[in-house]
């Protein structure tokens, strides 16, 4: 049908088919039509009070998730995004955007518990698996064998998709950060950590991400000095200011002895944190009364 063979609603200014009435306005017509929903929601097995309470849980539970994650995504991943999450989740259990947003801020917050809960949840309802997620889940809340599989198997596929053209060499570098970072901070398979964020550097060099992982991967396994300068990289190339890059750097320049340096960047973490960044806040205060030990040259 064109839109000159329509004719117009005088009050709506919309064009309206042809073929089909114009709705009435008027409270005769309004009272008819809500009339007719309330049939429908009751031959439907639901009340109408039922139906507008689901209606308002679920508007508070999108209201509640997108603050969190507006939170989560401006650098606040704390305790307050994680709650507002939670109270999403509980209001609508089954809503799948909401459950998605949750997870990220769960996993963003480190509320490990819960988002391995959402990402079970999600897998069950959609019937894919995260396994990247999922396995840093599970590395951290102590499952290392389960997690270890799981990250594993992520590698695998990534590597497999690939090789058939169908994810590019950034993907595959960004599965190799990934991968590796979780290693190195949980602390477990550094030498692989070290190998995996290598060759993701080496994919993406001028990434400073990556180069924090790097850095952070060789830190682990005692190699400061290496770390320093991946670190002192990824600091030069961040477009914004990154508060886990500047405590990464702290971290490490208070290990060879550079304090004064190392408290400029823990400061540097906690400010863009708003000081709610407990990692930074405790290596700061250790640099007070716990020396590093000597470097060997």
């Amino acid at each position: 049908m064109s839109r000159h063979s329509a004719r117009r609603d005088n009050q709506s200014g919309r064009f309206l088919s042809p073929e089909a009435p114009a709705v009435r306005r008027g409270p005769a017509g309004g009272a008819r039509l809500a009339g007719l929903l309330v049939l429908a929601l009751l031959i439907a097995g639901c009340s109408p009070l039922q139906t507008a309470d689901a209606m308002r849980r679920d508007f508070m539970a999108q209201s509640l998730v997108k603050q969190a994650a507006a939170r989560a995504a401006a650098g606040r991943a704390d305790g307050r995004a994680v709650q507002l999450a939670a109270w999403a989740t509980r209001l609508a259990p089954d809503d799948l955007p909401v459950l998605r947003l949750a997870s990220a801020v769960f996993l963003q917050g480190q509320a490990w518990d819960r988002a391995l809960e959402g990402l079970l949840t999600l897998q069950q309802k959609t019937g894919v698996a995260d396994a990247y997620h999922l396995g840093t889940c599970y590395l951290f809340l102590g499952q290392e064998a389960k997690g270890v599989v799981l990250l594993e198997a992520s590698l695998g596929a990534a590597r497999s998709r690939y090789a058939t053209h169908q994810i590019s060499s950034l993907a595959l570098a960004t599965t190799f950060n990934n991968v590796g970072y979780t290693y190195a901070d949980a602390g477990v398979r550094l030498s692989e950590a070290v190998e995996l964020t290598q060759e993701a550097v080496r994919l993406a060099p001028a990434t400073p991400s990556f180069l924090d992982s790097l850095g952070w991967a060789y830190h682990r396994v005692g190699q400061n000095r290496a770390a320093a300068f991946a670190l002192e990289q990824a600091l030069r190339l961040q477009r914004r200011p990154d508060a886990i890059i500047f405590y990464h750097a702290g971290v490490v320049h208070a290990r060879m002895g550079q304090l004064r340096l190392a408290r400029v960047e823990l400061r540097r973490a906690l400010s863009l944190r708003g000081g709610d960044f407990p990692e930074a806040a405790d290596a700061f205060h250790r640099m007070h009364w716990q020396l590093p030990p000597p470097e060997t040259v």
